[in-house]
């Protein structure tokens, strides 16, 4: 493209010898400005000399030229912007996709952990309850055999507190009686005492031999 340029830069050069002095200085300094890459100067410059010589054709010509070229490389660029917006635009959802699937794996993980600990404490849970269960268990079993133990070595204990517990319905009719329990004992002591001797005297009297000589009655 460059050489292409140098080429038309040259014919215009043979061809600016018939032109116009001042025509050719803006020409020139266009082409200078071309040539080292500054392309709104060379436009602006053919422009103002345009308006100084508006029926010059090379300059005409060249100014067409480069409007052409430079509208092709803004076409160029912006075509170039839109690639690399869309390219930036197509890396950021691939970025935020990747994010998301991201946050859900990890999200995943989190509700797996969580399970795992809940299900771990529930185990750690039902072992304790099963072992205070076993603890009560042998605890009751051995207070039982402890009791039994007891009421074993000492049976007469074991009835005077059968005997000292208080009787709901025995209280009941006293109080209706008016009778003190104190004295309820009293009288059934007495009562008791009274029995066995009138069971000792019976016996005393079965023991003694029969006279012959006298009749049983």
């Amino acid at each position: 493209m460059m050489k292409y340029w140098f080429s038309i830069l040259l014919l215009f050069g043979i061809y600016s010898a018939a032109s116009a002095q001042g025509a050719q200085t803006y020409f020139n300094s266009s082409a200078s400005h071309y040539v080292h890459g500054r392309n709104q100067q060379a436009i602006q410059t053919l422009s103002e000399g345009l308006k100084k010589y508006p029926n010059d054709p090379k300059l005409k010509e060249l100014l067409d030229k480069m409007k052409e070229e430079e509208k092709k490389k803004q076409e160029e660029q912006k075509q170039k912007d839109q690639q690399q917006k869309e390219q930036e635009k197509k890396d950021q959802q691939q970025k935020e996709q990747q994010q998301k699937e991201q946050e859900k794996k990890d999200q995943q993980q989190k509700e797996q952990e969580k399970k795992e600990q809940e299900k771990k404490d529930q185990q750690n849970k039902d072992q304790k309850s099963k072992e205070q269960q076993q603890k009560e268990q042998q605890q009751k079993e051995q207070e039982k055999k402890d009791q039994q133990q007891k009421e074993q070595q000492n049976p007469e204990q074991k009835e005077n507190q059968d005997k000292k517990k208080p009787n709901p319905e025995l209280s009941e009719k006293l109080e209706q009686m008016k009778i003190s329990e104190q004295k309820a004992r009293m009288i059934l002591e007495a009562m008791k005492n009274q029995e066995i001797q009138y069971l000792q005297q019976n016996k005393r009297k079965a023991s003694k031999p029969k006279d012959k000589g006298k009749p049983d009655w």
